[in-house]
């Protein structure tokens, strides 16, 4: 099941949990700006699973994942569940959904083309992990 939530303390549990793991070297954890109204937050079987999704802009949505590794074996059945909620319940206005995976992370990105996201470019040296620069690949998919 898949429902949009809003309880701050909750997403907060999880997202704090990877964050070390989707930041960059040197963020601070006071940079995580949590505000459940303007954004949307998609929960997946109670929280075993969370998706974050922005407004990049009018035509456009940005979705990312916070799954722990203990739920990781039903990773792609989430994935598909949240795209799917876009497609039926986000605004008509919404045309696309994008994503961006640094390259440091090749299992994500083997992730998010299975769920039907396409590598559409990429931003050279533009992630900061374990003082080396890497790639910010761009992926999207029509609605």
């Amino acid at each position: 099941m898949i429902k949009r939530i809003y309880d701050k303390e909750s997403i907060k549990d999880i997202v704090m949990t990877m964050i070390d793991d989707v930041t960059e070297d040197g963020t601070s954890d006071d940079c995580f700006d949590l505000d459940v109204y303007r954004d949307c937050w998609l929960s997946c079987d109670d929280n075993k699973a969370l998706f974050h999704i922005t407004a990049f802009n009018r035509t456009t949505l940005d979705l990312h994942c916070y799954i722990p590794k203990e739920n990781r074996n039903k990773s792609k059945q989430y994935g598909l569940m949240a795209i799917n909620w876009i497609k039926e319940d986000s605004p008509e206005m919404y045309k696309k959904i994008i994503t961006q995976v640094p390259s440091v992370y090749r299992h994500i990105k083997i992730y998010v083309k299975s769920l039907g996201f396409e590598c559409e470019g990429s931003y050279k040296d533009a992630f900061l992990k374990n003082n080396k620069l890497y790639d910010l690949n761009l992926f999207g998919m029509s609605r």
